[in-house]
């Protein structure tokens, strides 16, 4: 399927901005330039919705394994010299033995605390980002006001999908866990490793998904599943960037298994800016997608109607229109337009100022009758 039918199959509409300013076009520039021209607001936006959201979510993920491994392997009563897996005195205790009571327990109670933890983290991004969408359109934004007005505004759609996303990390981690815990204790099979590779890829694909979808709920007033049409089809469009920024994403959580150091660090800074910072770089690159696909398609193949209306009141969008027109013309947003307007009865691109009929006067004759 070419880039064009794919741009046929988008829903589009006009966005939410309340200003008539174009989006800076590097997503990462424009997106770093924003946060430190704003970076106070930008923090006690961070700080307030890791309070009220996240704190679940980061209290799973960097101090539990750390708690829970801690007990295991030194307070359960088994006795190691490093790896070696001597007992002293007198008792032989292996590492296998204390990973298989550390995973049925991450099987048990971890995972699903874990994936529940999740769902109030991605419900509170619906204020995150509404505020961040004022941020890239260059509108005043008070961040507790606008973070609140956020959250009543789009709680549905972002519920939805925090419940969603839930249920479906659920099963990711229960697939991983169990991968993980047969490479520490038994060994992991072909079967196994096939697995925990689909799940990466699957767990990549969903993230890649939310970058647009979550930007689109604070951007446009689409329906549920208009929104989620479009957030399939623009990552196959442009899936280079749109896989780079999701793996930027993954990758700054992954980094938390390296070593506890740059766990430390890592949760730091996503306590003081870490979610604003990436949630701006989604919506920046966001944006930047909306404003070269969507916007377009709205303006030049379903706008003819705003056109004319803009037409009768004597406002000719014509010189608006020329260069962006020419300048999609060979472009596969050019043809989708081009194909939107056959498929409409052909109506012209150029919406010209109607004409007033000249109203005919009636002749009247003056002459006295006799």
């Amino acid at each position: 399927m070419s880039r064009v039918d794919l741009l046929m199959k988008l829903t589009v509409e006009k966005d939410q901005r309340t200003n008539s300013g174009d989006v800076e076009q590097h997503s990462v520039k424009h997106a770093t330039s924003v946060l430190s021209d704003n970076l106070r607001r930008m923090f006690l936006m961070n700080v307030l919705y890791v309070v009220i959201f996240a704190l679940p979510f980061l209290f799973c993920v960097f101090v539990w394994p750390l708690i829970a491994k801690n007990y295991v392997f030194t307070n359960n009563g088994y006795n190691f010299i490093g790896h070696i897996g001597i007992g002293y005195p007198g008792v032989v205790s292996t590492m296998a033995e204390g990973y298989k009571i550390l995973f049925a327990h991450y099987m048990k109670v971890y995972v699903p605390v874990l994936s529940a933890s999740i769902v109030p983290m991605v419900f509170g991004l619906s204020g995150l980002f509404h505020c961040l969408r004022g941020y890239m359109w260059g509108e005043n934004v008070r961040p507790v006001r606008s973070f609140f007005r956020g959250i009543k505004k789009l709680w549905m759609p972002f519920l939805i999908v925090a419940v969603c996303f839930g249920v479906f990390m659920c099963g990711v981690l229960y697939g991983a866990v169990w991968h993980i815990g047969l490479m520490k204790t038994t060994g992991a099979t072909g079967g196994s490793w096939t697995l925990f590779v689909f799940l990466i890829l699957f767990t990549w694909a969903a993230v890649t998904v939310l970058e647009f979808l979550l930007p689109m709920f604070a951007c446009y007033r689409f329906k549920l599943k208009d929104a989620v049409k479009n957030s399939l089809i623009l990552p196959l469009i442009v899936w280079p960037t749109a896989l780079f920024t999701s793996a930027f994403t993954i990758g700054v959580f992954m980094l938390t298994l390296w070593n506890a150091a740059f766990s430390i660090i890592i949760g730091i800074l996503l306590i003081l800016i870490g979610f604003a910072f990436l949630g701006a770089i989604w919506m920046s690159a966001a944006q930047k997608v909306f404003g070269n696909f969507i916007r377009p398609l709205y303006e030049n193949g379903k706008g003819d109607l705003m056109r004319k209306q803009q037409a009768r009141r004597g406002v000719n969008p014509y010189k608006e229109q020329k260069a962006k027109r020419l300048a999609q013309e060979n472009t596969a947003v050019g043809q989708a337009a081009k194909r939107l307007q056959e498929e409409n009865g052909g109506s012209e691109l150029e919406a010209k100022p109607e004409k007033k009929k000249k109203q005919q006067t009636k002749h009247v004759s003056y002459k006295r009758k006799k």
